[in-house]
């Protein structure tokens, strides 16, 4: 019983410390892009986005190599295969350098997300607790894993996609103790981030417009465009990723990767960070903020910067991933779905087809392009559900999630 209650005690302890941790990412990242975008004008192009990802990218890419020394990038990628190793311990200052490392990442343009890093700071919150409790090292390998969903959770105030996340993406089996043992870590960290953020959603529905069954074939059409996106989408990116890492020296793969993200800044600002603000103005239909700052190009009208961005956020995201950048991969699928599925609504009114809620559809495919990259379909519909509060819109979600699955496993087949 007393065993028992360590366990729990454990991972509530390690729910609301990642939950803090969440929390405290999210300021220091919105406090640094706050101060690298001060000067920020919305008609016209913008200088500062020619040098401040490079900065970025040169800054995280030393702190990373020569004074952490060890390997932070893509730490999905590096959970799975601690994972597949039952490895358990992880080093008590992984905790913080992947939060330090996506503060400085993302907040001068990464064109990432900071799921990633949380995941990893709470792998090693988990498996560091659990071993201060005195756990099994069977239990602390179970609080490393449940830790790293416990992080998603809080990252995105999903505890379900947190959950689904251990399970779908990382491939953890669990009895059902350890099951429950998740649900706790993933309800609290998620609670308690959303808490100290004021209960203030990053991006919600405001107004949601119910799904009308005449919208059923349009939204599988916009599944079809999802997945196929998510080939290209895919390929562009690992196109980038190796590209970059058959440079041998680092120094010029952090410039070369600094330039492309500016570059791809410079043309569409909307591409900075993480992208939540921009994806609460567009799901609640204002889809003339992806123009703001726009180079060039935006005086013929709102479907070039969205074919624009949608061709450009493979090369951006994987620049700031793959270059020196400490960043995830999940917020930027969610970002182009959210593009894709405004930029689907907005192609059927201008041709005169149909008039389309730009914002369900845009909320749909969220999860349609989230499922067709990362192939975890049930992740993606839960999370797009949670982190936009429209439970309204679960079938809708659900179905172009699935069909957009399933056309890009059969295009990469």
């Amino acid at each position: 019983m007393k065993y028992l209650f360590r366990i729990e005690l454990s991972a509530l302890g390690a729910g609301v410390i990642i939950g803090l941790s969440a929390g405290l990412l999210k300021w220091a990242i919105s406090t640094v892009s706050t101060l690298c975008t001060s000067g920020f004008r919305s008609g016209d192009g913008n200088p500062v986005m020619l040098w401040v990802p490079v900065v970025g990218i040169v800054a995280a890419g030393l702190l990373v190599r020569y004074v952490f020394r060890r390997r932070l990038e893509h730490a999905t990628e590096q959970l799975r295969v601690m994972i597949s190793r039952k490895q358990e311990s992880l080093s008590p200052l992984l905790a913080v350098e992947p939060l330090v490392a996506s503060t400085i990442t993302l907040g001068c343009g990464g064109s990432a997300g900071s799921e990633g890093p949380i995941a990893f700071a709470g792998a090693a919150v988990g498996s560091n607790l659990g071993k201060w409790f005195g756990l099994s090292p069977q239990q602390v390998f179970v609080m490393m894993a449940c830790g790293a969903g416990a992080g998603i959770a809080a990252i995105f105030k999903a505890p379900v996609g947190g959950v689904l996340f251990t399970v779908e993406v990382l491939g953890l089996s669990l009895d059902r103790d350890s099951l429950l043992q998740l649900v706790l870590m993933c309800v609290t960290s998620a609670l308690t981030c959303f808490a100290i953020s004021g209960f203030t959603p990053d991006m919600a529905v405001c107004h949601p417009v119910g799904f009308e069954m005449t919208h059923l074939l349009p939204t599988i059409l916009l599944g079809c465009v999802c997945g196929i996106y998510s080939v290209y989408y895919l390929r562009t990116g690992m196109m980038t990723r190796r590209a970059l890492e058959s440079m041998r020296r680092e120094w010029v793969r952090w410039i070369v990767a600094g330039c492309v993200l500016a570059l791809a800044l410079f043309c569409f600002p909307a591409l900075y960070g993480e992208g939540y603000r921009l994806m609460d103005k567009v799901v609640n239909g204002d889809l003339a903020a992806v123009a703001d700052g726009v180079a060039f190009g935006a005086g013929h009208g709102l479907v070039p910067v969205f074919v624009g961005i949608l061709l450009v956020k493979s090369f951006a995201c994987y620049a700031t991933n793959s270059g020196g950048g400490v960043a995830g991969d999940f917020a930027p699928t969610l970002f182009a779905g959210c593009m894709a599925g405004a930029l689907f609504a907005l192609g059927a009114d201008s041709m005169g087809l149909c008039q389309l809620p730009a914002g369900n559809f845009a909320v749909a495919g969220m999860a349609g392009v989230m499922a067709g990259v990362i192939r975890a379909p049930f992740m993606a519909i839960f999370l797009t559900i949670e982190m936009s509060f429209s439970s309204g819109l679960l079938l809708p979600v659900a179905i172009c999630s699935c069909v957009s699955y399933f056309v890009s496993k059969s295009i990469a087949a």
